[in-house]
């Protein structure tokens, strides 16, 4: 027997006949107690009542059809309530499916490809009929897919860490200033074929936080990965600036790629989400680099956004830290 498959479609249908169906009995529960109290009516005149004795029915029938009525409709309403949480129900339930489908998709092509890599760079280096500066050039791509793979089995880790809520964090003072400048250097040497350039706006050389320097040097990564990844121009273009503002330190990363629809921009954050469809994409990823980027910054009592002027636009990455945490008992677990 076949199973019945609720689509996100399906369901909007089913909803849609079922609020149709209650309103059409609702309408035609009033209709009936309107008759009802007219044929009362009607009863009472045709027994020879007295004028004030109909008018006395006629009231009595008028306040216990509201006291019905308003019992029906409080149903009514809750019915429906009902009806949409179901219906969100379902709808999230075929969206996180569909965004597992694509985490398993997107795993097994970044598993595949740097593998697949690898294994022809170590065939070329096995070779004796390519030259020795060659093979220097092919070592560095061969690191960059290796740490690719390292990357991605991390991420896959770390994010049911944070399910669990088993994340550890080694905090401790250093400066934020250095970190951002040694993460903006590891790119400087990015295997990709596009020009990158950097431009500092506003740079301040000696900020000091109190946190996980790894966690937030992977974060920061992960925001300058992005921004390079998801770029289609001639010319990579990234905006930095680090600046303290008050209480807190921010940190903009912004670039001249594809950017985001409007629709997009409130749930790359979300745990495997990825923009546009898994079966069409040609850049790598698998929807849990930014998750973890935000969950990282949360546990830090700080705040992550992106922000868009449409596609083609680029992206604007904003990062917010407390300054002067001088212990851990003063960030917020």
């Amino acid at each position: 027997m076949a199973r019945l498959e609720i689509t996100p479609k399906r369901a909007l249908i089913l909803f849609i006949a079922i609020i149709v169906v209650l309103i059409g009995q609702a309408v035609w529960w009033i209709i009936f107690m309107a008759r009802l109290v007219d044929e009362k009516v009607r009863m009472a005149v045709d027994l020879g009542a007295s004028q004030n004795f109909v008018d006395l029915v006629h009231q009595q029938e008028i306040r216990r059809q509201i006291m019905i009525g308003s019992e029906g409709l409080f149903m009514l309403v809750l019915v429906f309530v009902g009806a949409w949480l179901i219906y969100r129900a379902l709808v999230r339930a075929e969206e996180l499916k569909f965004q597992q489908q694509n985490f398993l998709m997107a795993v097994t092509h970044e598993l595949k490809t740097p593998l697949a890599s690898i294994k022809i760079y170590l065939d070329t280096l096995e070779s004796n009929r390519v030259a020795p500066e060659k093979k220097a050039q092919i070592i560095p791509r061969v690191k960059e897919d290796a740490r690719r793979l390292e990357k991605l089995v991390e991420n896959v880790l770390e994010a049911g860490r944070f399910d669990r809520g088993g994340y550890d964090f080694n905090r401790e003072r250093f400066n934020l200033s250095q970190l951002v400048a040694e993460s903006l250097g590891r790119f400087d040497n990015y295997p990709s074929e596009i020009p990158l350039h950097v431009t500092k706006h506003r740079f301040e050389p000696s900020l000091e936080i109190y946190a996980d320097r790894a966690a937030i040097k992977r974060a920061i990564e992960t925001v300058l990965e992005n921004a390079i990844i998801y770029n289609d121009k001639k010319a990579i273009e990234l905006g930095i600036r680090l600046y303290r503002d008050d209480d807190r330190i921010v940190l903009g990363i912004s670039d001249n790629g594809m950017g985001l629809l409007k629709k997009d921009v409130g749930r790359i954050f979300d745990r495997f989400y990825r923009v546009g469809e898994e079966i069409n994409r040609s850049r790598p990823g698998t929807g849990l680099g930014l998750y973890l980027c935000r969950e990282i910054i949360r546990a830090h009592s700080g705040k992550i956004s992106a922000r868009s002027d449409g596609p083609g636009k680029g992206t604007e990455f904003t990062i917010k830290l407390k300054a002067n945490i001088n212990d851990e008992e003063n960030i917020a677990r």
